[in-house]
């Protein structure tokens, strides 16, 4: 797996494993996890104030292009969790964004669970298309300090 050379502060967006996640074994289904990553990088988004809504409105989506996941221990129903977005690379029409799951043990432990890294690319009805500038204002800003606003 690449190595997450992040740029700026990570975000954290802390929940419990749902229940509509999991097997009959209780643990999160592979496939699952990026439903949590997509619940954390939603989350960044809103604290940057560029919602994905946003990019919606605007006929746009971030698609990804190419990821790479490292599954380290599993996850299970209801453990709280924390989900971790950071800044990798911002290109004129792409994005890549370094995600991280930590386990919370009862003893307050953070375990990292899961490492990957999305490669995203803002596309349109017509194809690919650079990343509105107000997005990339507010990522770079992020990058810079982690300070959002102004």
């Amino acid at each position: 797996m690449e190595e997450m050379r992040v740029q700026g502060p990570w975000f954290h967006h802390w929940m419990r494993v749902p229940l509509y996640e999991v097997d009959l074994g209780q643990g999160v289904y592979h496939g699952n996890y990026f439903h949590l990553f997509e619940r954390g990088r939603e989350a960044f988004f809103r604290k940057l104030g560029f919602p994905y809504r946003r990019l919606m409105d605007q006929g746009m989506h971030l698609t990804v292009a190419e990821l790479q996941c490292h599954y380290l221990k599993s996850l299970h129903y209801d453990e709280r969790i924390r989900v971790g977005v950071a800044i990798v690379r911002l290109g004129r029409r792409s994005l890549s964004l370094a995600h991280t799951i930590q386990r919370i043990r009862e003893d307050g432990i953070r375990e990292t669970t899961t490492r990957a890294v999305l490669h995203l690319v803002c596309v349109g009805a017509s194809g690919p298309l650079p990343l509105p500038q107000a997005f990339a204002d507010a990522l770079r800003r992020w990058m810079q300090s982690g300070l959002i606003g102004g």
